[in-house]
């Protein structure tokens, strides 16, 4: 640390005289020294190792070079009088020692000097480091009793440093080693192993215990001390073995520890169980930290780095559950090796000047200092009036160049020095600028410090120009060093500075500049958040800097940088935004977003709360009494969510499985709670907290209440006296549970009577409470009763009276249908008034709960009917579900509770056609600044034949709504389901409604409120397009082109097509369109394949689609072949011939083919399947007809082989067809004759 420090200060003055000092003379300056406490070396042991040199570190530098000598134990050290063994490295002092003897041992220092002063190094005691070995002696038995504590002494061999002991396990056989790592285990920093108590496995069967004595300087360890042990065996179970706590080491009562060093406090006990060690300082627990920590499982305490701070007593509590807990205290005190408060410092001044050497040193015991003057103490050196000598300063005033020379500070006490030598160098040199000003960069609003790092003796003023204006107070600061300080940076601060150094042998200047950017600020700013656990939570961060500076968001949480990669729930979007997925209460934390640029940041700073449900509350306890129990709780956290009430749940042995409410909201503030209970149970209480978020999981369950029975406190509940079927009463109720029973042996007894006068009560005992019903039989259709229903257990009846209430027994089907059901006037398109007679109500036969009128049209059929319910007191409705624009039916019934009675005569009529309903699935893409792209589906009902859409459009400003405007467009297509309209302001809010209509008119509205863009020129997203062939009327193909704008990025304003023959290079491009979403493109060859594009365009940004191919095979309309006369066209020609021998050809095999006669193969088949009606003369006999519709002849085979066809009369129907297949068209010949094959064949 020495050498570092001496290192870093001669690098630090280096760069302050730099080249101006380089040529100058100066004292000797130690640069590299030996440490101040000790230096080891090795000896080499005969034939065992080769020699290991070692350095005695001493480097200066100082102008004239300065020469070295040593001084060894206080005297002149001749280091060249041990021949080659000792060696001095050239151009500096440091020894090298190739080959280390014993009596290299003491102390050494180094003095480096040159004519202006002599350098004094660090002392430093050089020492060999050894280590000897254990005796040599074989291994003992040692024998212990399980369950107590035991140890093992380690006799540690000599060395230094002094050997780490430890303890190890070797094995037997093969001699391997492992360490020790148990609980119960404690090594001692004497080397004492100690057993907290012993079991049946720390007997050493195949193993030794060995001691091993380790030298870290060396590298090198020994072993010795080896031990069988041998456990014997307790006649007790190891539970029942038990020993209170025993100390068996601990650190003496008054310890002392250095400041800065490690400290470990043993408090170590044995015992059976294992004994348990609590920590405290001063009658206050232990504040464990990176720093004070616990060793060897508990029974240590560690401290790092000790400091005063921890100076006081360290009591250790130890227990194990058996006896009397023990209790230690050591009382830990810090002494101090001396450091340096205050350093002297390398001082370069200019005659007359005065310099200050400052030294202060802490320590304890308190130091002593002492000043050096060129390697003697000061007193030794010369006297000088003009110099003023303290313990702590050395002041010289009046400079003059003999006054140059070392000075020393050495702060000492009893255990251990630290030493610095500085130099005084009087100096008359002119203004040297060693640093000088930069081009720098900085914010608005910030400070900043321009560097002019200037040198000269005597030292140089130094003054400072903006341009042309001297700087002088306000914002602006000359530092001691020379640097300018700008307070508070504005733009106008930015420009040419140049830095002005002065002194008496001189002036020197140098510049640099200024720039200012805009400072980077956060405009919106995080919020702070609550958010119920499992949620998500996203923070926003939007930002302002300068454009010139590239800008980076950073997210921390408490201080730490996020790392996303580590976290896949902490996501950061394109945004910059902060979004947790699936927060949990460990997110909760203050969240900050930082806005970095490579001069400046901004912060903005928000706390995230993730509200939990609370932890279950803790029971404490339950006061059973007769019939009321009183419950005990403490919350256990409510997680960041108030708790706003408590539930108290309870279960029973009748349904252990399942918990029910005692009460639902016991105020938050209240921790106790009494609850009543039902006789003959056994209760278990628990407690649930709410907050806002939801429950707590419940707490532990209470030990159990029990109660003595009693009669039933109630009867069933719901009871209902209702027929199933129209010759029964049936009887229900809701089973009363077991915690209602009150008692064994509960019990129903269900009453019942007729609604007439002296009727007598009629009952049932129900034995299975379960039951929930009777069903009494034989009853009269639809008539009013009495009933009630009582729970009994074996105590008794219930102690209050059973409700009585009214029932009927079962309904049956209505016998009357209503009459004279018209249509007295249709309203609307879907709405008419109808009419009909009552029904009489003694023919409901049950509960009249009115009419339905049943309407279809001849579209729906009678299976999709619709019904709509009207009142039993109403006879008359104004129905609104008819269809538009179709015939309607109609009828009309009436029903009870579980019957609908016979339908009147079915009615019909015809309703004309109406408006629409509203179109489906109305949206709006915004296109550029000035366009929408709208799409849409047909209305659900239309009403009558679609005729078109309209579309209607009003700009909206905040809540209010302009004049509402018709699109200069009518869509009359009624297949129509988007179009683009145009013409609309940029980034400017529209309502745009559309109706459909038919011959009566516009129908409902359905509207949608979009933006339009800026006039921001963006590019578009890849669009599609779809294309169908239209009619030509030149013979040329003719396709539409439907533009299909991308909506889930950008649209783009409006498109263009461009086209090309498949293969050529060159693409045809079509004009812009501007207001239509399609385009036709015209005049495309025939029979060609033709690639197209479809190109959406935002300004001067274009995206092109997907090509696709078109294949003009075929042309809707006439052909156009050019330059050729059809009728001169050599095809044509010979396509006519061809087509004139074929005629020819297919008359003659006609003619043959119906002069073969009585062999035509119609003859033959009838034949076969017994025809013999033909008459003699010659002829075509199967087309002859009898003259009258009488005659047997003209039965054909089919019609005489159906069933009753026998000498029957011929169908009208029959014909040709049913000779085949029901066809009577000619063959490709012209003939009938494929038309008579057999059916089925």
């Amino acid at each position: 640390m020495r050498r570092q420090s001496t290192m870093l200060a001669a690098i630090l003055i280096a760069a302050i005289f730099g080249s101006a000092t380089a040529m100058n003379n100066s004292p000797p300056r130690i640069i590299k020294q030996p440490p101040t406490d000790e230096l080891l070396f090795k000896v080499a042991q005969q034939n065992k190792e080769s020699d290991k040199p070692f350095i005695i570190e001493c480097e200066a530098d100082g102008q004239p070079e300065p020469e070295y000598s040593w001084i060894k134990n206080g005297k002149k050290f001749d280091w060249q009088a041990y021949d080659n063994r000792m060696l001095r490295q050239p151009g500096r002092g440091t020894l090298v020692i190739t080959s280390p003897k014993d009596e290299d041992l003491g102390q050494y220092q180094c003095f480096a000097s040159n004519e202006f002063g002599i350098a004094t190094s660090n002392s430093v005691f050089v020492r060999k480091a050894e280590l000897n070995a254990f005796k040599d002696e074989a291994a003992k038995t040692v024998e212990a009793v399980e369950g107590e504590p035991f140890s093992l002494q380690c006799e540690a061999p000599d060395g230094w440093p002094k050997p780490t002991v430890n303890w190890l396990i070797q094995q037997s056989i093969d001699g391997g080693i492992k360490s020790i790592n148990n609980s119960r285990m404690t090594l001692d920093p004497e080397g004492t192993l100690w057993f907290s108590n012993l079991t049946r496995d720390d007997a050493s069967d195949d193993f030794y215990y060995a001691c091993s004595a380790t030298s870290v300087f060396r590298n090198e360890y020994k072993i010795g001390n080896k031990v069988l042990l041998d456990v014997k065996q307790m006649g007790v179970s190891a539970s029942q073995n038990k020993h209170q706590p025993k100390r068996q080491y601990v650190t003496r009562k008054n310890e002392v520890a250095l400041r800065g060093k490690r400290v470990e406090l043993y408090c170590i006990f044995g015992g059976t169980p294992l004994p348990q060690t609590v920590w405290s300082k001063d009658g206050h627990p232990i504040q464990w930290s990176d720093r004070i920590t616990q060793g060897h499982y508990g029974k240590s305490l560690v401290i790092r780095q000790a400091n005063r701070d921890d100076e006081g007593a360290y009591t250790c509590d130890v227990s194990n559950g058996v006896g009397n807990a023990q209790s230690y205290s050591i009382n830990l005190k810090i002494n101090a090796i001396p450091y340096f408060t205050e350093e002297p410092d390398f001082q370069n001044a200019a005659e007359d000047e005065e310099v200050v050497f400052n030294c202060k040193a802490a320590g304890f015991p308190e130091p002593t200092i002492q000043w050096i003057h060129n390697g003697k103490p000061i007193a030794q050196s010369p006297p000088n009036p003009r110099r003023t000598v303290t313990n702590n300063f050395i002041k010289i005033v009046q400079l003059t160049k003999a006054d140059t020379g070392n000075y020393g500070c050495n702060a000492t006490n009893s255990l251990g020095y630290v030493y610095k030598d500085v130099y005084l160098n009087v100096l008359a040199l002119p203004p040297e600028i060693q640093e000088a000003p930069r081009d720098e960069s900085t914010v608005d609003g910030r400070n900043i410090t321009m560097r002019c790092r200037v040198f000269g003796a005597p030292k140089p003023q130094v003054k400072w120009l903006h341009g042309r204006k001297w700087l002088t107070g306000g914002r602006y600061n000359v530092l001691p060093n020379g640097d300018l300080s700008i307070d508070a940076v504005t733009f106008p601060d930015a420009g040419k500075y140049t830095c002005f150094a002065i002194n008496k042998f001189g002036n020197k200047t140098a510049e640099g500049s200024l720039e200012v950017k805009e400072h980077t600020r956060i405009t919106q700013e995080p919020q702070n958040y609550e958010v119920a656990a499992g949620q998500s939570a996203t923070f926003r961060c939007n930002e302002a800097h300068d454009d010139t500076l590239e800008l980076e968001i950073e997210w921390w949480k408490d201080g730490q940088a996020i790392d996303f990669d580590a976290e896949a729930r902490f996501v950061k979007t394109n945004d910059n935004s902060l979004t947790i997925a699936k927060t949990m209460e460990l997110d909760s934390g203050e969240y900050t977003c930082v806005a970095r640029t490579k001069l400046d940041e901004a912060t903005a700073k928000a706390n995230l709360i993730v509200q939990d449900v609370p932890n279950a509350p803790r029971l404490l306890g339950i006061s059973c009494q007769a019939d009321k129990a009183e419950i005990r709780w403490e919350p256990q956290g409510d997680n960041r969510s108030p708790i706003l009430h408590y539930t108290i749940q309870f279960n029973t042995s009748f349904t252990p499985a399942s918990w029910d409410t005692a009460y639902e909201k016991v105020p938050s503030t209240d921790f106790s709670f009494v609850v009543q209970m039902s006789p003959w149970a056994n209760y278990t209480f628990r407690v649930i907290a709410f907050n806002k978020i939801g429950p707590s999981p419940p707490s532990g369950h209470s030990e159990a209440c029990t109660t003595q029975p009693a009669v039933p406190f109630k009867n069933p509940d719901n009871v209902v006296g209702q027929g199933t079927e129209p010759t029964n009463l049936v009887i229900s109720w809701t089973p009363m549970p077991e915690i209602e029973h009150n008692g064994p042996k509960f019990h129903y007894r269900v009453y019942w009577k007729r609604d007439i006068a002296a009727a007598p009560w009629q009952s049932k005992e129900i034995d299975d409470w379960h039951q929930n019903n009777i069903v009494i039989t034989d009853q009269p259709t639809f008539v009013k009763y009495h009933i009630k229903v009582a729970a009994i257990n074996g105590n008794g009846a219930s102690n209050v009276s059973p409700e009585e209430i009214v029932g009927y027994s079962g309904e049956d089907r209505p016998l009357e249908a209503p009459t004279n059901f018209s249509m007295r006037q249709v309203t609307t398109a879907t709405t008419a008034y109808m009419r009909w007679n009552p029904v009489s109500p003694e023919s409901v036969r049950g509960h009249f709960k009115g009419y339905k009128i049943q309407t279809w049209t001849e579209k729906e059929g009678e299976e999709g009917l619709r019904e709509i319910h009207v009142k039993g007191d109403s006879n008359e409705a104004l129905v609104t579900q008819f269809k538009a624009d179709s015939k309607n039916f109609a009828r009309v019934l009436a029903y009870n509770g579980r019957f609908n009675g016979p339908a009147s005569a079915v009615i019909d009529f015809d309703t004309p056609e109406g408006v629409p309903s509203p179109v489906q699935s109305l949206d709006a893409y915004p296109l550029g600044s000035s366009a929408f792209f709208l799409t849409w589906k047909k209305p659900l009902s239309p009403n009558g034949k679609l005729t078109g859409y309209k579309i209607y459009h009003e700009e909206v400003k905040g809540s209010y709504v302009s004049e509402r405007q018709e699109y200069r467009k009518v869509i009359d297509d009624p297949r129509t389901t988007r179009a683009k309209i145009v013409g609309f302001k940029p980034n400017t809010k529209y309502r745009i409604t559309i109706v459909a209509t038919t011959k009566m008119g516009e129908g409902a509205v359905n509207y949608i409120e979009k933006r339009t863009l800026s006039d921001a020129n963006l590019l578009p997203a890849p669009p599609t397009f779809t294309w169908e062939q239209l009619p030509s009327d030149n013979g040329l193909a003719k396709y539409r082109i439907n533009w299909q704008p991308n909506t889930e990025g950008h649209p783009g304003t409006h498109f263009f097509t461009k086209y090309r023959v498949k293969g050529d290079s060159q693409w045809k491009r079509m004009n812009d369109e501007i207001g239509e979403d399609y385009q036709i493109i015209e005049g495309l060859s025939p029979d060609t394949v033709y690639e197209i594009r479809a190109v959406s365009v935002d300004g001067k940004q274009e995206m092109e689609s997907a090509a696709q191919e078109i294949d003009t095979n075929s042309v809707e309309g006439p052909i156009m072949v050019p330059n050729e006369n059809l009728a001169n066209a050599g095809w044509f020609i010979g396509m006519m011939l061809a087509l004139a021998f074929i005629i020819i050809l297919f008359i003659i095999i006609c003619i043959v083919r119906r002069n073969r006669g009585g062999k035509y193969d119609v003859h033959d088949r009838e034949l076969a399947n017994g025809r013999r009606d033909y008459p003699d003369e010659g002829g075509f006999h199967e087309y002859s007809q009898p003259l009258d519709n009488k005659s047997a002849g003209r039965q054909s085979v089919s019609s005489a082989n159906k069933p009753g066809g026998g000498g029957g009369v011929e169908s009208d129907t029959d014909s040709m067809a049913e000779y085949g297949d029901g066809d009577t068209g000619m063959n490709e010949d012209g003939s009938f004759i494929g038309q008579y094959g057999r059916k089925g064949l």
